[in-house]
């Protein structure tokens, strides 16, 4: 799921959310540390004729089973098909939640390690805390969940 906010300046709802709409399929790019400023511009206001992926600079790849292209720079790409749109406010400043249920998942060889899993050092991903603010990962650890106290159910 991801919460496309409504245009602040005009109160219409962004591009992103009425192509999901029309279409019912979106693609969920994750943002790393060096996207961070082609994801800012893309984040711009537009008219909807205005080409995001040629104004930041990124490369539109087909998808596999959705419609809507991917950013081929985007190490992880989840192609979505729409479950549902819950309105939170139409008033400027307010959003939606648009959830979906992941159809396809690209994850580029550069960041999966033998073992079956992501090496999130060499991942990088960045997440949005509010407004113009950012986050990215400083330091990992691990926590081992305790064992099962459920007994197996005998036959």
């Amino acid at each position: 799921l991801f919460c496309p906010a409504v245009r602040g300046t005009d109160g219409q709802q962004k591009d992103t959310l009425n192509n999901i709409r029309a279409t019912g399929e979106f693609v969920v790019n994750i943002v790393t540390e060096p996207l961070a400023e082609a994801m800012n511009i893309t984040a711009t206001e537009l008219p909807p004729e205005v080409n995001e992926f040629e104004r930041a600079g990124l490369t539109a790849a087909p998808s596999a089973v959705v419609r809507p292209p991917r950013v081929a720079e985007s190490p992880v790409q989840f192609e979505c098909r729409l479950n549902q749109v819950i309105i939170i406010s139409e008033q400027k400043g307010g959003g939606n939640i648009v959830i979906g249920t992941v159809v396809h998942i690209h994850v580029d060889d550069s960041i999966w390690r033998e073992g079956n899993y992501i090496d999130l050092e060499a991942y990088r991903p960045i997440g949005r805390m509010m407004g113009s603010t950012y986050t990215r990962i400083a330091e990992l650890f691990t926590i081992n969940r305790p064992p099962s106290e459920v007994k197996p159910k005998r036959n």
